[in-house]
């Protein structure tokens, strides 16, 4: 099916059938959209599933201190495979007749999957984390997924001798402790709404969770208690006007929009390896037990990531405004379990291989993992990226390799980018290299990441940027009693070798819905400088400057005169 991205779904009017997510479209409310249904291995023409576990030994170099004749070899195992999400063709047609039959409208018609905005994926696994004594459930790896169904995730690992005999041991069980979550993102309008939510910053502040500032990380189930707080506390305040609207489906409107003024998305794999194993805990401790959703409600927020508090304002008050239909993102969560390959597959060789190996005649292939949003980024920003790996042998031999990846190289699915080096003596720290990234964008601005040292095998390629939308807030019909006639926002902010302008220039009886800044910022960058100019009826032109850090800026707070 194609995708549809001319309309965006009325996401507070979804219908679920046959376990899927429907939702109509704006405008069109005949025709509907869906989410992804299931996530599975990836399979090659042929049908066999894109996956591998290969156990290797080495003979040791190591002098023996035992006095047995029966000595433990160096070795390890390798662990690949792909995953994708997808829907079943024949699971849309039966939802269709249900949702016609439901509704009682013959007209209805399911167009396509919804337009995805971002995903991110965890795996979950005991026994592949490590060799503790005490195996408990660990985040093993999280990074970004497709935003396409029926792309594939590439996942690698590199596991120890002792690792590896639980995991073969495990893979035998019907259902072995590997577990996949995808979290994707997708954007649609809310219903006609009208309400208006306070915030008493001074209350807000006093809320144990957040005396801690920005160095403390959040899980979405405990931003979602601290909100539920400050609404007990009444520190926040929503009045809603005229009728009862769908209070549960405003809740989550209003509670996005909290999100996003006081908190930003963090992706542990940026972080300091201590806040990110803190991070990583707590994300792991959110999936259950068994790699899946646990009990605590996720509902609007995103499950891989967690959340950092934005520098906040100490005292005064803010009213946020929600007048007509808005544009708010949801996510939604797709889980994967390996599954039972080993009854089916344990004698094939091409999938689960034993083998003892000669040092002198290896090679390593290191898999380049791309992000899942990188081909959408190529579209907008991107010109190439760079992957530059350096490895240093034992015998004083160097082994440099790189690989372009351009728009072309991302779209063609059939080429799983790799970086190769061979054996050179490498008794020891042979599993060792370093990496970097270079990025070229669009404009000539570019950005070269630090040498990583690492032993996995393979290289997650993160985009070093992030998307954010600067809002405009504010009451409009104060700044028209004041003699203001029109305004312009201009906003600047840093891009890493560049410096970028945006601006906007509306009249005060136009409407803020569709008002509002699309800017892509370098990962550890927060704040941007704005100027606004109000134009009084009389042709006065008062300036005032500030700097934004939590996404909204407020036009009708802003006193006044010049600076």
């Amino acid at each position: 099916m194609l995708q549809v991205n001319a309309q965006l779904p009325l996401i507070d009017r979804g219908v679920q059938v046959e376990g899927m997510w429907f939702f109509p479209l704006y405008g069109d409310t005949s025709n509907y959209v869906y989410l992804p249904y299931e996530a599975a291995l990836a399979t090659t023409e042929d049908n066999m599933p894109q996956f591998s576990y290969m156990r290797y030994m080495m003979n040791s170099t190591k002098e023996s201190t035992s006095a047995s004749s029966i000595q433990d070899a160096d070795g390890g195992a390798i662990l690949n495979f792909l995953v994708l999400y997808k829907t079943p063709e024949e699971k849309i047609a039966n939802a269709e007749t249900t949702i016609r039959k439901r509704l009682k409208n013959d007209s209805i018609n399911v167009r396509g999957p919804i337009v995805l905005d971002r995903g991110r994926y965890s795996l979950v696994s005991s026994i592949v984390a490590g060799d503790s004594v005490i195996q408990q459930k660990q985040l093993l790896s999280t990074g970004n997924a497709p935003v396409l169904e029926n792309t594939r995730v590439a996942l690698s690992f590199g596991l120890t001798p002792h690792t590896s005999k639980i995991l073969t041991a495990n893979f035998k069980m019907n259902t072995p402790d590997i577990s996949l979550v995808f979290d994707v993102e997708f954007s649609g309008l809310t219903e006609d709404y009208d309400a208006e939510l306070e915030i008493d910053w001074t209350e807000v502040k006093k809320h144990q969770g957040f005396n801690a500032g920005g160095s403390v990380y959040f899980v979405s189930a405990d931003v979602k208690i601290a909100f539920d707080e400050l609404f007990k506390n009444q520190a926040i305040k929503l009045t809603v006007n005229g009728n009862n609207p769908n209070m549960e489906a405003l809740l989550n409107t209003v509670y996005d929009k909290l999100l996003t003024v006081m908190f930003q998305p963090v992706e542990p794999e940026q972080l300091p390896a201590q806040a990110q194993n803190d991070l990583i805990g707590a994300l792991a401790e959110s999936l259950g037990p068994n790699g899946i959703l646990g009990s605590k409600n996720t509902t609007g927020f995103g499950l891989n990531v967690g959340y950092q508090l934005k520098e906040m304002k100490s005292s005064g008050k803010s009213t946020l405004r929600f007048k007509g239909r808005s544009t708010v993102q949801r996510h939604h969560f797709i889980t994967f379990n390996i599954g039972n390959l080993h009854r089916q597959y344990g004698e094939n060789k091409t999938i689960f291989r034993d083998v003892a190996i000669d040092g002198a005649f290896q090679q390593r292939a290191i898999l380049v993992g791309i992000d899942g949003e990188l081909e959408k980024e190529f579209e907008k920003i991107l010109n190439s990226v760079t992957v530059i790996l350096n490895k240093d042998h034992l015998n004083g031999d160097k082994t440099t390799r790189n690989i372009i990846i351009t728009n072309n190289f991302v779209k063609d699915k059939t080429k799983s980018p790799s970086l190769v080096y061979g054996y050179h003596s490498d008794t020891t720290n042979w599993l060792l290299y370093k990496h970097r990234a270079v990025w070229q964008f669009r404009g000539g601005a570019s950005y070269e990441t630090e040498w990583k040292e690492q032993d996995a095998s393979m290289i997650n390629l993160y985009t070093p940027f992030k998307r954010k939308t600067i809002e405009l807030e504010g009451d409009m019909q104060t700044l028209i009693d004041q003699g203001i006639r029109a305004l312009s926002v201009q906003i600047q902010y840093p891009f890493f070798s560049q410096t970028k302008q945006e601006r906007i220039t509306m009249r005060t009886d136009e409407p803020l819905r569709e008002k509002y800044f699309e800017i892509t910022q370098p990962i550890d960058q927060e704040e941007i400088d704005f100027t606004i100019t109000y134009i009084t009826t009389s042709g006065e032109k008062i300036t005032r400057t500030g700097k934004d850090k939590i996404g909204i800026i407020f036009l009708d707070e802003i006193s006044f005169g010049n600076e």
